[in-house]
């Protein structure tokens, strides 16, 4: 196309598209090719679906969105290999085709030609390699590794992906703290537009769960966990009592504005939280007037008033517990706390919140044997005050290993290793 660029007329301007603001008047057009009608529109939403746009990847690919990302890409790691780079790290590729080793997924193999009956396997992550690093003096190693997990498809988790992988030598938890943090400012800032401050804060492993019901917790909201067995563990609810008895707990949360729900909706929640594996779930309506529940005849008005007043609960809010083993009560209520904040639209928008998680259990027992297997890796360190218990109550050990988590997802962990054959 021959043609000269001009300014539309005020009256055909369209703001809509990326060129709206002008026009070509074209003197001369060679059709180089012809094309068949696209199978869908190369705009921000093509209104096809997956499998469509996968087919046609060249297309899809044109498209505005889809541009934007490869670039940002682009432009992120570049910007994390300069800082990377200005800390004094070493990039260092290593090898794809590897031994199997134990990890937390199957493995991809790979059949070697020239040893028949033999395979390679494609990395869960470059472990080996990079602890060969370590020990040959290359103390301070990153990689943009690409990673390898036979394993079912999730939002967050995929088969092949991209990890920046980095070793250090000699450092403690802080130390890879004050590495780690001022990257993710400069990342959210760059291409988020947001500000975060300094440093990142900390809850350990056991808060989480008390509080948020997941080892990623989500900070940018409210509708914190709280324990109230020691209020109803006297109460006349036997399905509060008999969980108590049994050494399990009464765990509740507090869902502003909620109180006007409706039969069908409270027992929607009682179906998730079935399908969670609650055996059941309770709840309270606070109202200008007082309490409405199927349980208060059973708990007594102070006793609601009470739970009210732990849960945060005002008038017109709803209250739900569940009453189970600690581990099922925290975990419901944590995967009710997201899904109801989704429903009603609560959590801010253009807002990030990351935290370290820390303090993660060392060790669990084997179910059926006297044997503990380690909950992160076996090279794991304990905190040097549990040292003592790893003969006493080996459960009771914490790790030190840590989680960096933004707005509910896991975006990056690590521990300390072992360095002493007799912790070993």
């Amino acid at each position: 196309m021959t043609g000269t660029v001009m300014i539309r007329p005020a009256e055909t301007e369209n703001p809509a598209i990326s060129t709206g603001a002008i026009e070509v008047f074209v003197t001369q057009l060679d059709i180089l090719n012809t094309s068949k009608t696209p199978p869908f529109l190369l705009e921000d939403d093509p209104g096809a679906d997956e499998p469509i746009r996968m087919k046609y990847r060249y297309l899809d690919l044109r498209r505005a969105p889809m541009q934007r990302t490869l670039r940002m890409r682009h432009e992120s790691l570049h910007m994390i290999r300069d800082y990377l780079h200005a800390q004094g790290m070493i990039e260092v590729e290593t090898p794809m085709l590897t031994k199997s080793t134990p990890e937390g997924a199957r493995d991809y193999l790979v059949p070697s030609r020239t040893h028949p009956g033999e395979f390679f396997a494609l990395p869960q992550s470059p472990q080996l390699f990079k602890q060969l690093l370590m020990i040959s003096g290359m103390d301070r190693y990153y990689q943009v590794a690409r990673c390898f997990r036979d394993e079912d498809l999730r939002m967050d988790r995929q088969p092949e992906f991209t990890q920046i992988d980095i070793e250090c030598a000699f450092i403690d938890r802080e130390d890879m703290f004050t590495l780690i943090e001022p990257i993710i400012v400069k990342l959210l800032k760059e291409f988020r537009q947001v500000d975060v401050p300094q440093p990142f804060p900390r809850i350990s492993y056991q808060e989480a769960m008390e509080r948020y019901g997941s080892d990623k917790p989500d900070l940018r909201y409210g509708m914190l966990l709280q324990d109230v067995s020691h209020v109803v563990a006297e109460s006349g609810f036997k399905v509060f009592k008999d969980a108590i008895a049994k050494g399990g707990v009464v765990k509740g949360l507090a869902i502003s504005g909620m109180a006007g729900a409706s039969r069908g909706e409270t027992d929607g929640l009682t179906a998730t939280a079935h399908k969670l594996g609650a055996k059941g779930l309770a709840w309270i309506k606070v109202t200008d007037t007082g309490f409405e529940s199927p349980i208060l005849k059973f708990l007594g008005e102070s006793v609601a008033q009470e739970l009210a007043k732990i849960l945060g609960g005002n008038a017109g809010d709803l209250l739900i517990f569940v009453a189970d083993r600690y581990e099922v009560a925290v975990s419901v209520l944590g995967a009710l706390r997201i899904e109801l904040a989704v429903q009603r639209n609560v959590i801010p928008k253009d807002t990030m919140c990351p935290l370290w998680v820390t303090d993660f259990p060392l060790l669990e027992k084997c179910q059926g044997d006297t044997r503990y297997t380690a909950i992160h890796h076996p090279f794991t360190a304990p905190l040097d005050e549990d040292l003592d218990t790893l003969d006493s109550d080996p459960t009771k050990a914490k790790a030190k290993a840590y989680d960096l988590v933004i707005n509910g997802y896991e975006i990056g962990g690590g521990s300390i290793r072992i360095h002493k054959r007799d912790v070993q």
